[in-house]
């Protein structure tokens, strides 16, 4: 399966953190194809939101909010093509493969850490932004956090297509593009194996599972214990 993934890794400067978060990435995923995207000054080889103008335009109506975009730009430019895209921001640490972390899930077109659901999670603050959505995705609406996905091609170049199409800005990318998901036919899978160390709370330590962190902005040791 190695060979059929893709890794897009989402930053937005370049930084020591950002580059030892890379490294490890890379590492642990040897026969992946692994791509940068930066919302500032790329990384050798990288992509950048100033290639795609009209997408950097879109990005800078909300740019914390807007990591989506940062993905759009990507496809609108992209020179890869594989399978399943594992899509990364600049604050994951890996100590083991996104294959072995995703193999019981593999199969599904969209997996994300933590999916929200109005029924199920109404005090999500991003749904107080239901209603500012298109009147065809209210009925909708989903959230996915943190923005760590795994995804399907076909998956991954609807949304990207449906985005690109009809432009919003309301709420975040965690509810704007889970939603867009959605109503492509493409709900997320929610997946959080045991000591599932992908979360939105800060990293305090990590320790030497084999595991994926998030998110990690510390300068990690050689054997991975570090205290922030």
């Amino acid at each position: 399966m190695s060979d059929t993934l893709g890794i897009l890794f989402l930053h937005h400067e370049i930084n020591d953190v950002v580059l030892q978060n890379l490294s490890s990435v890379k590492r642990h995923n040897p026969d992946a194809t692994i791509v940068t995207m930066s919302a500032g000054d790329a990384l050798p080889s990288g992509y950048t939101l100033a290639t795609t103008p009209k997408v950097k335009i879109l990005h800078s109506v909300k740019p914390k909010r807007s990591g989506d975009w940062l993905i759009c730009s990507w496809l609108m430019q992209r020179r890869e093509e594989r399978a399943k895209w594992w899509i990364t921001d600049w604050d994951v640490f890996c100590t083991m493969s996104v294959q072995e972390y995703y193999q019981p899930v593999w199969q599904f077109p969209f997996v994300a850490s933590n999916v929200r659901r109005p029924d199920r999670d109404p005090k999500w603050c991003w749904f107080q932004a239901i209603k500012d959505l298109p009147a065809k995705y209210q009925s909708f609406a989903l959230g996915v956090a943190p923005s760590i996905y795994l995804l399907d091609d076909v998956a991954l170049r609807r949304i990207g297509e449906t985005m690109l199409d009809e432009p919003f800005f309301a709420g975040n990318a965690e509810l704007r593009f889970a939603t867009i998901a959605n109503w492509c036919g493409f709900p997320p899978c929610g997946y959080s194996p045991p000591n599932d160390n992908i979360s939105c709370k800060p990293v305090k330590v990590l320790t030497d599972q084999r595991s994926i962190f998030h998110p990690v902005k510390i300068i990690v040791n050689a054997d991975v214990r570090q205290k922030s």
